[in-house]
């Protein structure tokens, strides 16, 4: 897969200037196009309404009159020199405009801002960024304030390794290529979920033979908690970016993290995750 399409939110936060950072390393590599996408406050069909009905709400036009000049001062840095870059702005609901134009763009990418360990306790409690990870046709690379995408040499990819899961790993394959990262599979052997160590070593160089164009080394690192055993084994292996399968939440409570959720709470490696079907 060729990624032609990065969708970055951006909220004018240092975090979202470290996704526009990134975006513009990968764009650079892979000649995709960025679309950051500025939402504001205010109703989802408002260029719909009648003007007549609109200047009854003078508070909304003001701030799409300021959401606008933000973008077209973002749009005019240097920094995007050489990149095909659009701004959008748009008022309505922060994760159901990002899922529209995540579709509508057929986004290989989304990068959003996420914050690092122990700067914010709430964070993720009810968040958009926690809601767009459950939901995200696309992969979702959320990094943290001090991210640079140019120094991504090692990867971590921590997975069970089912068939299922090469489908998935092609989706992130044309990110992975553009940092020109090795890839250190890992499973995480837990006493709740134990593996014997013949059939994942098995079902792991399977995998690493389905892509002989990644250079992928196999691991299986034990833990009593998936989650703790990951950041584990990342931190043991100097990893700048921890990629994971996220399975489908939708369902469940935003207090409810599931592991990619608990990966970013506790750990200041980014982490770039896809979605099962």
């Amino acid at each position: 897969m060729i990624m032609k399409s990065i969708l970055i939110p951006v909220d004018y936060s240092v975090y979202a200037s470290a996704g526009i950072r990134a975006g513009i390393v990968l764009a650079k590599k892979t000649k995709a196009e960025l679309y950051l996408l500025n939402i504001f406050n205010g109703p989802a069909d408002w260029n719909k309404i009648a003007v007549e009905e609109q200047q009854k709400h003078p508070e909304i036009e003001t701030r799409m009159i300021e959401a606008e000049v933000k973008m077209d001062n973002l749009l005019k840095d240097k920094m995007f020199k050489g990149i095909k870059v659009t701004g959008v702005v748009r008022p309505g609901n922060i994760r159901d405009e990002i899922m529209h134009f995540a579709k509508l763009y057929k986004s290989d990418l989304i990068i959003m801002g996420a914050h690092g360990k122990g700067e914010s306790r709430n964070y993720f409690i009810g968040s958009h960024a926690q809601k767009v990870l459950r939901t995200a046709p696309c992969p979702v690379l959320s990094v943290k304030s001090n991210f640079k995408a140019a120094s991504v040499k090692r990867i971590v990819f921590a997975a069970n390794f089912e068939e299922s899961v090469s489908k998935l790993f092609s989706k992130i394959k044309s990110f992975v290529k553009a940092t020109g990262a090795s890839v250190d599979l890992v499973f995480i052997n837990t006493p709740q979920n134990f593996t014997e160590s013949l059939p994942m070593e098995k079902a792991m160089k399977k995998f690493i033979e389905a892509f002989p164009d990644v250079k992928m080394k196999a691991h299986i690192f034990n833990a009593k908690e998936v989650e703790k055993g990951i950041i584990q084994f990342a931190e043991s292996r100097k990893a700048h970016l921890i990629a994971k399968v996220t399975h489908d939440r939708t369902k469940k409570a935003g207090y409810h993290f599931g592991i990619t959720e608990t990966l970013l709470y506790n750990s200041d490696i980014p982490v770039l995750s896809v979605m099962t079907n």
